[in-house]
């Protein structure tokens, strides 16, 4: 998996159009999801109706990429859901609390993820992959509470969506132990600190 791949995807698509969603899909997803075939086997129309339902197609007519994106949707609004819990006077601590909560929430089904990852990092589901990565970070700035506008909105995005997405893949592939995934968000949220104060430094000297 090409992290800058992953990261150009997302900032392609910063305000991406809400997906579609209904109780009866949200429900087969996650029946999907708790399925131990779903994380073990590559992800296809076969596989679905093998671990939910004969019909389950009906409700994703877009195939294996539409499934896809719905998982990385249902993980954004469960965590919006869980909003509450991100309490913190700094905004980088609230968007830290978002990211380890979606990532701790999606544990039992790590492997699951992976394999809808897998199906969007196929070159034709490119424009899927912008949506969902772009709509996953606009989540987090949303559950951590920014209210931020243009060029702002614009930048803190774009720099986000590296510290997400390198946390993700860190999750995916060596995400067994939850300290270890902590530390290297921590990592990522530092580097990304020093950086902008570097540069804020240099933005006042020039002014």
């Amino acid at each position: 998996m090409n992290l800058s791949v992953l990261v150009a995807a997302a900032t392609s698509a910063l305000q991406p159009p809400a997906l579609a969603h209904s109780p009866q899909s949200d429900a087969l997803l996650r029946r999907f999801l708790a399925d131990p075939r779903a994380g073990q086997q590559p992800w296809t129309l076969a596989l679905l109706k093998q671990c939910v339902s004969a019909d389950a197609d009906i409700l994703f007519p877009g195939g294996m990429a539409q499934v896809a994106e719905a998982c990385f949707d249902l993980m954004d609004r469960e965590m919006l859901a869980a909003t509450d819990q991100f309490r913190s006077r700094k905004i980088s601590r609230r968007v830290r609390a978002a990211i380890v909560f979606r990532l701790d929430h999606a544990a039992p089904h790590r492997g699951a993820i992976r394999q809808a990852l897998a199906v969007l990092l196929v070159p034709t589901h490119g424009r899927v992959l912008a949506r969902a990565l772009g709509r996953s970070v606009n989540a987090i700035w949303q559950a951590a509470g920014d209210t931020s506008t243009g060029f702002t909105y614009v930048t803190k995005r774009i720099t986000l969506s590296g510290v997400y997405i390198s946390t993700l893949l860190f999750w995916l592939t060596r995400g067994g132990n939850p300290a270890s995934v902590e530390e290297f968000l921590d990592r990522r949220l530092a580097e990304v600190g020093r950086v902008t104060r570097l540069r804020n430094r240099l933005t006042g000297r020039i002014a």
